[in-house]
């Protein structure tokens, strides 16, 4: 398929996945279409939301693409639909984001100018802000600790002092935000969807450095985050606590050569022991059930973009054009 560019700017796709919280996914689009890249789609794939997601959206923001599931397929999943319908629609960088967040107008044009600039960077993520304390640091990337073992998302503990502005290679990113190079999907596949959500993040992280790859954080490229509202991180759901099991046991079994510390016994009883300390007793139970059931699970192969096993769903709306509206009547940034 051949490129899409204007004026020399490639063509991105902005896709989001949402599921329920239609005010979120309706203010996330409404700040991508504030975007100054002036190239520039969008697409939202509803992950069969059982509140007005689908209306809102289709009535709210007529330049939105929409396609539905006919049933939540989880994050993995839902988001392989999405990249592979950009990537069929001429996309040249795919930018995935989550719904419960808003962007800096400038975002894609920097990202997508630190793309170009280094074709090994595969995957590139901006700084990421608290929605509610914009000033400090939510995520500028994550690394790997030792001990106790696990991967930490380095925060800021102060409002934004410039600690993270310089331009670098990560260790680990987060699925909250990721710009990708056609090239870099069509290479190294979508998002493993052995993940319903959780790890799938680290997982594409560990591929893409293995790959030859770079993880680059842009500081320039600002966003803000409502932090963790689709997945009620840390609630008491059992649902939650199962999937976090069951993702923690896949990615473990996955990734054992890489670091046998960081996916062993040391770790598992350093998640348990957290949760004890934490007065998260309730999740002990779900966790280890989704545990057991993640280390006996088949584990399917890296989808690529077209192949039959990923998701299509219904597209209700397609071809929507962004459009820019002049830099003065732009509302003012975050």
């Amino acid at each position: 398929m051949p490129n899409n560019v204007t004026n020399e700017q490639p063509l991105v796709w902005a896709v989001t996945l949402g599921f329920n919280n239609a005010q979120d996914t309706i203010e996330c689009l409404q700040s991508l279409r504030q975007s100054d890249y002036p190239n520039l789609r969008l697409l939202m794939v509803d992950n069969a939301s059982n509140d007005n997601t689908v209306e809102r959206v289709m009535n709210e923001l007529s330049d939105v693409d929409v396609v539905r599931m006919s049933e939540n397929v989880g994050f993995a999943r839902g988001f392989n639909t999405a990249m592979t319908y950009a990537l069929e629609h001429g996309a040249d960088y795919v930018f995935m984001i989550n719904n419960d967040t808003i962007v800096d107008p400038p975002l894609i044009a920097r990202l997508v100018a630190a793309g170009r600039a280094d074709p090994k960077a595969g995957v590139l993520t901006p700084k990421i802000y608290y929605y509610d304390h914009k000033d400090t640091v939510w995520s500028a990337g994550s690394r790997y600790r030792k001990c106790p073992p696990v991967i930490v998302i380095q925060k800021g503990k102060h409002p934004d002092r410039g600690e993270f502005d310089h331009l670098r290679d990560l260790e680990f990113v987060t699925t909250c935000a990721l710009a990708f190079p056609r090239a870099f999907l069509e290479e190294q596949g979508l998002l493993d969807a052995n993940f319903f959500f959780f790890s799938e993040d680290y997982d594409l992280s560990i591929r893409a450095r293995q790959a030859g790859y770079a993880l680059r954080f842009v500081p320039e490229a600002r966003m803000w985050h409502k932090v963790s509202k689709s997945t009620k991180a840390g609630s008491p759901s059992p649902f939650f606590w199962f999937t976090y099991g069951r993702s923690s046991a896949i990615f473990c079994r996955k990734h054992r050569a890489f670091n046998a510390w960081m996916t062993g016994p040391a770790h598992l009883a350093y998640v348990l022991a957290r949760m004890l300390a934490e007065g998260k007793h309730y999740g002990i139970k779900p966790f280890m059930k989704g545990w057991r059931e993640g280390m006996k699970a088949q584990i399917k192969p890296i989808p690529k973009p077209g192949d039959a096993a990923v998701d299509r769903g219904t597209i209700l709306r397609e071809n929507g054009a962004v459009n820019i509206p002049p830099a003065g009547k732009r509302p003012p940034q975050e």
